[in-house]
């Protein structure tokens, strides 16, 4: 362990309290994505359609966009370590009661959207709150780092959190997304205990900030007026939109491009996702100038839209062949998505003072996570009328299109982005 964290690429892990965070940040994925993968594959079993998929996947990220200004108004106010802790506990015991529904096969549409919006506004306020400890446990030369190996974890425990999952899939004990809800429970419950451990004090500026009102407004116009911000949060809405907003379709994905009739493809599909996220972050926590950050995040943005275009003539394939290139794509889409998102999130963390961090980051999650819900929705129930593929291509040549007017436009963007990272 000692020679893993003395090691440029995990030089942040050597902080208890971020190591702390960090555990616990991978546990918690963990426990997202086999919530997600579990709950979505139910639905799609029980209904037969992706537009009930889409509608519980927008339940469970509506928070992003009601709650998120709220979120980072309690960020700021109150000790972000408490915060955080209340809501992992509670999250805990959500994922409980699911599973103990699905053990029960009670899993009416009406309840699967009440929990799942429940347990999104946990989160809402859990993200920002924990994004902005982080800053406070590691000196700001290591940020770069942490927030990588930080994303490395939210987005790699898609990977490990079913590749512990997924093989039990096909036991008949229980039917697959019962085990990943009983997964989910116990991946959140043991992050609870971690986060329980971490000893860092960190309060924001909202107690004198006057009313809530007031105090969220200090945020928002701090985001609309500072230009940099603005276009760093713009630019990552329209990728959530257009590339990221994918969960509702790839059941549909996984059970006509692959068929998959038992969950367990795609279970893989979301796996590989995450060892494409990890790869990614880890190797841009090991980019030692900005040059080279600056590179990572042109060729991340454009790999976000060129590999979905690809996914779409994967399922024109036949045999094994068509599962093997779909899982080396989806491997490619994790490593540039989330390798973008940790170096927006970078940049922003890197400008924002302390004080309002938690309302920023609650913002940017409100662009972010907002955006993926109402295109998890629509792109869901498109996948029912024109199918999979055409979503794949117009979303990536849509994504490229904005991507390449803003680096031809903006050029000073660019030049910022080399400063900031």
């Amino acid at each position: 362990m000692k020679s893993l964290i003395s090691s440029a690429m995990f030089s942040s892990l050597k902080y208890q309290d971020f190591r702390m965070t960090w555990i616990s940040n991978m546990l918690s994925g963990c426990s997202y994505w086999t919530f997600s993968v579990g709950l979505s594959w139910l639905i799609l079993h029980e209904t037969g359609n992706s537009t009930n998929v889409g509608i519980v996947i927008f339940a469970s990220m509506l928070p992003f966009l009601l709650v998120s200004p709220f979120a980072g108004y309690i960020s700021d106010k109150y000790d972000r370590k408490s915060v955080a802790f209340l809501m992992y506990l509670c999250n805990s015991l959500f994922c409980f009661i699911l599973f103990i529904f699905s053990l029960l096969n009670f899993y009416p549409l009406f309840l699967v959207i009440s929990i799942a919006f429940i347990l999104g506004v946990f989160r809402t306020i859990q993200e920002p709150t924990v994004s902005s400890l982080i800053p406070n446990q590691v000196p700001k030369e290591n940020l770069l780092n942490a927030i990588t190996l930080n994303a490395a974890t939210r987005h790699g425990s898609r990977f490990f959190g079913l590749l512990i999952g997924t093989p039990f899939i096909g036991l008949n004990i229980l039917n697959g997304g019962q085990f990943l809800l009983l997964f989910s429970f116990l991946f959140q419950i043991v992050s609870t205990y971690f986060i329980f451990k971490i000893k860092t004090k960190s309060v924001g500026e909202s107690a004198s900030d006057g009313d809530i009102f007031s105090s969220i407004f200090k945020g928002i116009k701090y985001i609309y007026t500072n230009g940099l911000i603005f276009l760093i949060i713009l630019t990552v809405a329209f990728h959530c939109a257009f590339v990221m907003s994918y969960e509702s379709i790839m059941p549909i994905f996984a059970n006509e491009g692959l068929n998959d009739n038992t969950g367990k493809f795609l279970g893989y599909l979301i796996m590989m996702f995450g060892a494409g996220s990890i790869v990614g972050n880890l190797m841009l926590s090991n980019a030692n100038n900005n040059s080279i950050k600056s590179k990572y995040f042109v060729i991340s943005a454009f790999g976000s839209g060129i590999f979905p275009m690809m996914l779409s003539y994967a399922g024109f394939l036949n045999g094994d062949l068509v599962i093997t290139i779909s899982l080396s794509i989806i491997f490619l889409i994790g490593a540039c998505q989330s390798s973008f998102m940790s170096l927006t999130t970078t940049m922003i963390q890197k400008v924002v003072p302390d004080g309002i961090r938690g309302r920023i980051m609650s913002l940017y999650l409100l662009h972010a996570g907002g955006i993926m819900a109402f295109g998890n929705l629509i792109l869901g129930n498109m996948a029912d009328i024109f199918g999979y593929a055409w979503l794949f291509r117009l979303t990536g040549i849509a994504f490229l299109i904005y991507i390449l007017f803003v680096l031809s436009t903006q050029r000073r963007f660019k030049a910022d982005i080399i400063a900031i990272l």
